[in-house]
């Protein structure tokens, strides 16, 4: 029977957001955290993290100083890029030649993004980077950009990591440095603001998408903070730079203030309005805990705190995820994994390496509906029941047959047998499960291996139901047919509404 949602009646508001007593720090609530706080909550790290403390747990996952590496190529075409396009734009070749080279040009950076994307993959499937890294995503549903505008994968790289590095920073002071990140400023149109006509989408979305949320400032508020974001520039296609020149001096009105304000001072002025304390956590909870509407209470009890502590973005993941109302049994499997929660929960699970087939990978969070770095808009993705359709449905359905079904090598074309031969050199060749692996359950009683796989695959709420279903499908696993009888029934409970949630 579904728990009642807390409310201050029945869940006192000054229990909320304390920590969970470590009376309550069980397997299941080890598994909670570690599903909404991560991708996955397998056997082992369920017992690493039962040694521990939560507030240890959440600690260790969200170190600072976490860095994705720029692959050399990536890093050689920032370096060059700038060079090669005045090259091209003061070379006396036709027109035709112009438009060879730049789409070639065009052609090395979508290769360039498609290498990038996978990189992120195999560094955010490591347990050691999955929870910071699905806060990255987190924050890059606040701080939207889309690649289909910015274009130039060394930006998005650069922006990703100022977000990562910003995981243990203050809000002020991240938004600060999303502002003068040039994939922000190329996509939010800050190089075309000038004092003479000003551009209001940053400090629109700075104000309605990034701190205060709709209803919480006035237009001329962002007529006057888009004067204050005036000089903004990006300088040889990849450093932004302050153009003084361009920039609007004079006095301006925000939030009822007067001064000759620049970019950062409207973000301090933005922070001292009520609604900055509440607006992250919002988002926060709809995220991590649920959809539901949370009491207001609530949300302005943890907003009073975080203010309080400097906006620091360490205290609020470590208060949140240490919280009473985090663990809090109605909040336990009614969210539903995000594409690519559910792609990098199912390689944690199964103890898989992320495909090595660019093509295969990107190709299927695009069917699931979670294309990497290009959301649909710049209110970004839209979580939880809003993943499920008939489409996204049969894209996780197809990920998990993936998983299960032998490579023919044979079959690869040039691409993917270099990108085989490559993951197999680094030692991630192990990406699917293999009959071998199936077998080595062989002669596990039906009832101990449908207890292991509804513990471990999916949360308290449905083990019950899938439990008597799994032994079924199991039968004798001394008897003819047990291997494929395993499989079809891990891939069963791996497709299932259940495995879906989290």
């Amino acid at each position: 029977m579904p728990y009642p949602a807390p409310t201050p009646e029945n869940f006192p508001l000054k229990d909320a957001w304390l920590p969970l007593p470590m009376a309550f720090w069980q397997i299941d609530t080890a598994q909670h955290l570690l599903r909404r706080m991560g991708f996955s909550a397998t056997p082992e790290a369920v017992t690493a993290a039962l040694r521990k403390s939560p507030r240890h747990s959440v600690q260790e996952a969200f170190q600072p100083g976490a860095v994705l590496p720029k692959s050399a190529a990536l890093a050689e075409f920032e370096a060059t890029v700038h060079e090669r396009y005045r090259s091209l734009y003061q070379s006396d070749a036709d027109f035709e030649e112009k438009r060879r080279i730049r789409r070639e040009l065009q052609k090395e950076d979508g290769e360039l993004f498609r290498e990038y994307a996978m990189d992120w993959f195999f560094y955010a499937r490591e347990p050691e980077c999955s929870a910071r890294e699905k806060f990255v995503l987190f924050l890059q549903d606040i701080f939207v950009v889309e690649r289909s505008k910015v274009k130039e994968t060394y930006a998005l790289h650069n922006l990703q990591q100022t977000l990562r590095a910003g995981t243990t920073l203050d809000y002020p002071e991240l938004c600060k440095q999303v502002s003068k990140q040039p994939a922000m400023v190329r996509y939010l149109d800050l190089v075309q603001n000038t004092a003479r006509k000003p551009n209001e989408n940053f400090a629109r979305e700075l104000f309605e998408l990034f701190t205060l949320g709709e209803g919480n400032y006035t237009e001329a508020d962002i007529k006057e903070a888009s004067r204050a974001f005036t000089g903004y520039r990006i300088k040889d296609r990849t450093d932004f730079f302050f153009q003084k020149n361009l920039h609007d001096k004079k006095p301006k009105t925000v939030f009822g203030e007067e001064g000759n304000w620049d970019g950062d001072d409207v973000i301090d002025l933005a922070f001292k309005q009520p609604a900055a304390k509440t607006f992250l956590i919002r988002e926060l909870i709809k995220f991590y805990l649920t959809e539901e509407a949370v009491p207001e209470a609530y949300i302005e009890a943890l907003g009073e705190q975080w203010a309080d502590h400097g906006f620091s973005l360490s205290y609020l993941t470590e208060t949140f995820f240490q919280s009473r109302l985090f663990f809090h049994p109605a909040y336990r499997g009614n969210l539903v994994k995000s594409p690519i929660h559910f792609y990098l929960g199912l390689c944690q699970d199964l103890r898989l390496d992320v495909a090595p087939f660019d093509s295969r990978v990107l190709r299927s969070m695009q069917v699931m509906g979670q294309s990497f770095y290009d959301p649909p808009n710049v209110r970004g993705w839209l979580y939880g029941e809003h993943w499920i359709n008939s489409t996204t449905i049969s894209g996780r359905r197809q990920v998990v047959d993936f998983l299960f079904t032998p490579l023919n090598e044979e079959k690869l074309n040039g691409n993917e047998k270099r990108d085989l031969e490559r993951a197999r050199k680094v030692g991630r060749g192990n990406f699917l499960v293999t009959q071998e692996r199936l077998q080595q359950v062989l002669g596990t009683a039906a009832d101990d291996l449908a207890q292991h796989f509804t513990t471990y695959f999916i949360t308290a709420p449905s083990r019950e139901t899938y439990r008597e279903a799994l032994k079924t499908i199991l039968g004798d696993t001394h008897s003819d047919g047990a291997t494929q009888r395993i499989r079809n029934a891990m891939i069963a409970l791996l497709q299932s509404p259940a495995y879906n949630l989290c």
